[in-house]
């Protein structure tokens, strides 16, 4: 049995990079800074990791994700070989995303995310429409009990035998 899938939360170094491959897939491309957990005294060490994510969840992360933000990715590590510009065999080591969850809001004040993305990028596409969840009708609250009256009188006068009780622990 083969397991891939890898799980990251950080923040992004720069802006993601949105490009089309020449069937018209939309690819984004990004780097992530994950820290590492450190112990006290210890200096922080934080990794890299290159990012890919194809399709509409591409545009998705193109038109709402900047540089600095904190996301959760989901996905696999592939990894691909190629030749640099000096003839040299070289390998890349990436996450190919199945799934980036945003997990941070836009802050007051703040530029949408799509407003620094370059005029090449392709166009931004509408955000989805909101789903609305039909939910049946809830049934009023019931009435909270009435609070009850102290009783008259204690209970001193009752007479009982312990031998009476049946208790499991004696």
């Amino acid at each position: 049995m083969n397991y891939n899938r890898i799980i990251l939360v950080g923040r992004l170094t720069r802006d993601p990079e949105l490009r089309a491959t020449p069937d018209g897939i939309s690819v984004v491309r990004f780097t992530l800074a994950v820290d590492r957990g450190m112990r006290a005294g210890e200096e922080r060490q934080t990794d890299f990791f290159d990012i890919v994510a194809f399709r509409q969840l591409a545009d998705n992360v193109a038109n709402y994700v900047t540089k600095g933000r904190l996301v959760l990715v989901e996905g696999k590590l592939q990894t691909r070989s190629y030749t640099d510009r000096e003839g040299n065999r070289r390998k890349a080591y990436e996450v190919v995303a199945d799934n980036v969850r945003f997990l941070e809001r836009i802050r007051e004040g703040e530029p949408e995310a799509d407003a620094d993305m370059p005029a090449s990028a392709a166009a931004p596409a509408p955000p989805p429409a909101p789903r609305a969840v039909q939910r049946p009708a809830a049934a009023p609250p019931a009435p909270a009990p009435a609070p009850m009256d102290e009783p008259a009188g204690d209970f001193d006068d009752i007479e009982f035998d312990d031998q009476d009780l049946d208790d499991p622990f004696r």
